[in-house]
């Protein structure tokens, strides 16, 4: 049986360092795969509780017992789906971080996060609901615990840009955890709540969000807003 530990390292020996997607390389695997796009596509629409095994089997056409021969159960397929969505950004956001050496570059983390997004769609539907489920759901702990290493990761990269000088004028101030972590849950509020505000934004401007234009005035609007908070 392939239960999750097994499963996530299955993923992560097919991940490259370009986030691109793990390729399957047996029948099983591709399987798995199916079964996890079609619980993506369900969680995504219905959320955790919203969605049953039952539901998963029939879209995948396969009998519900057969689900177990790759995950031991919902749960652990919903954390699958969860890290597989998360990992492109996770390698993306790490890899910037450790290469960022002004608050510029900092401030273009929420225009990395919205690219990623565009290609990863139901990415932003799935953060969400775990970041407002219950605290004791398994999606809300494992997006806090990924939200806590890069907030690990940025306390301390940012560490070295102490008395920094951005723009031969302002320096940068010390980041204390709090304030780091509030522009952190800020950014990706930002990044995510832009993906899910299509039907306001048709009610108000009868315009779709996802046009390069808009999509350049949100990274405008986002790295400014970023390198603000970071400054204060």
């Amino acid at each position: 049986m392939v239960v999750f530990d097994q499963y996530l390292a299955i993923i992560r020996s097919f991940m490259s360092l370009n986030t691109a997607e793990p390729v399957a390389r047996t029948k099983g695997e591709r399987t798995a795969n199916r079964i996890m796009d079609i619980a993506e596509n369900l969680f995504a629409a219905h959320g955790y509780d919203g969605t049953s095994l039952r539901q998963i089997a029939e879209r995948a056409d396969i009998a519900q017992p057969g689900l177990y021969n790759h995950f031991s159960s919902k749960e652990a397929l919903y954390k699958a789906v969860l890290f597989r969505a998360l990992n492109p950004m996770t390698l993306a956001l790490s890899n910037h971080i450790n290469d960022a050496s002004t608050l510029r570059e900092y401030a273009d983390l929420p225009a990395i996060i919205t690219d990623i997004l565009l290609e990863h769609p139901l990415m932003a539907v799935l953060f969400q609901r775990a970041m407002q489920g219950d605290s004791a759901s398994a999606g809300n702990q494992l997006v806090n615990a990924w939200l806590e290493k890069l907030l690990n990761q940025g306390m301390i990269s940012l560490q070295s840009f102490d008395g920094i000088t951005t723009t031969g004028t302002e320096k940068t101030g010390s980041q204390s955890r709090a304030a780091l972590a509030i522009n952190l849950i800020a950014m990706f509020n930002l990044t995510t709540g832009y993906f899910l505000s299509q039907r306001v934004f048709t009610s108000l401007a009868q315009g779709d969000l996802l046009d390069a234009d808009n999509i350049a005035r949100q990274k405008r609007l986002l790295h400014k807003v970023i390198r603000a908070m970071l400054i204060s």
